[in-house]
């Protein structure tokens, strides 16, 4: 009878050691020679109401951001060094205003140009064409430059592990095209394994909430949940898909009676990284065509 209870112990203790999850580590990897292609998309519509004594206004401001781009990793040091080519093959704001009926079109002019990003313990430059800095104007049309190694955990994780993630260089980064504050505040749960594209990627489940005052007397609120991938063979965060909704709250005081501003509306992101194709080869003839063309 003890020899049975023992076994059934020893199963028990196989079986509950079988079951447990499997800690994985998910830390980006940036390797030189790296190719990627990737794009960002962000976009709010934002309905705000104006009060100002007994009379009651409302306009709808709609914007929206696409970027896509290619990724060439020149350098990846382990001494925090990292070097990146990159060509926007799109890059530009639409914005719409109800109230005067336009739609503006803001493109970029380092469209289609080599914007290479230099980082040295996390702090980045942005140079034009191999020469000089990129302006603080100009640099505002750079990209939302996204990066999403902050919020990964130190240690190995398993499925169901939750923790804090660091927020705060994204928060700014979206803070000044949303217009909203930069307090961040980041909950990251660990979902579970999945396949996805041929391979394994770890699901990951975001709530993030960024407020703040905006223009210095109206307090903004975002709050965004959704799904993160992180690609366990590329070491780096694929896919982001996240909704929710931004709110606008305060009083303009000037002349006359203050002016009551309440707004609201949804803010939608959505991001995507993946092995860039190969670049193509010229063709023989093509090449001797090119040659004879260079004589």
């Amino acid at each position: 009878m003890g020899r049975t209870l023992l076994a059934l112990g020893t199963l028990c203790l196989v079986v509950g050691a079988a079951a447990a999850p499997a800690r994985v580590t998910l830390q980006s990897r940036i390797r030189t020679g790296q190719r990627l292609l990737g794009s960002n998309m962000i976009s709010y519509r934002v309905t705000t109401v104006v009060k100002q004594g007994q009379k009651e206004t409302s306009s709808l401001e709609s914007v929206k951001r696409t970027e896509r781009f290619i990724d060439l990793v020149r350098r990846a040091g382990r001494n925090g060094v990292l070097e990146i080519d990159r060509s926007y093959t799109k890059l530009y704001s639409t914005a719409r205003s109800k109230k005067t009926g336009s739609k503006m079109v803001y493109r970029s002019p380092l469209q289609g140009r080599k914007v290479t990003l230099l980082e040295r313990n996390r702090r980045r430059e942005i140079k034009l064409d191999g020469r000089g800095s990129v302006g603080s104007l100009l640099r505002r049309t750079a990209g939302i430059e996204i990066d999403w190694r902050d919020i990964m955990p130190d240690e190995p994780v398993a499925p169901g592990d939750k923790w804090e993630g660091d927020g705060a260089a994204l928060a700014r980064r979206m803070a000044a095209y949303l217009e909203c504050g930069t307090r961040s505040k980041m909950q990251v749960r660990f979902e579970e394994i999945v396949e996805r594209d041929g391979g394994r990627a770890a699901k990951l489940y975001i709530d993030w909430t960024l407020q703040g005052m905006r223009d210095r007397h109206l307090f903004t609120k975002v709050s965004l949940a959704g799904d993160v991938f992180f690609d366990l063979d590329l070491h780096r965060v694929v896919e982001v898909d996240l909704t929710g909704n931004i709110i606008v709250r305060g009083a303009l005081i000037g002349t006359g009676a203050p002016k009551i501003v309440k707004g609201d509306g949804p803010v939608f992101f959505k991001s995507t990284l993946k092995p860039a194709p190969p670049v193509q080869a010229a063709a023989p003839a093509e090449r001797a065509d090119a040659d004879a063309d260079a004589r």
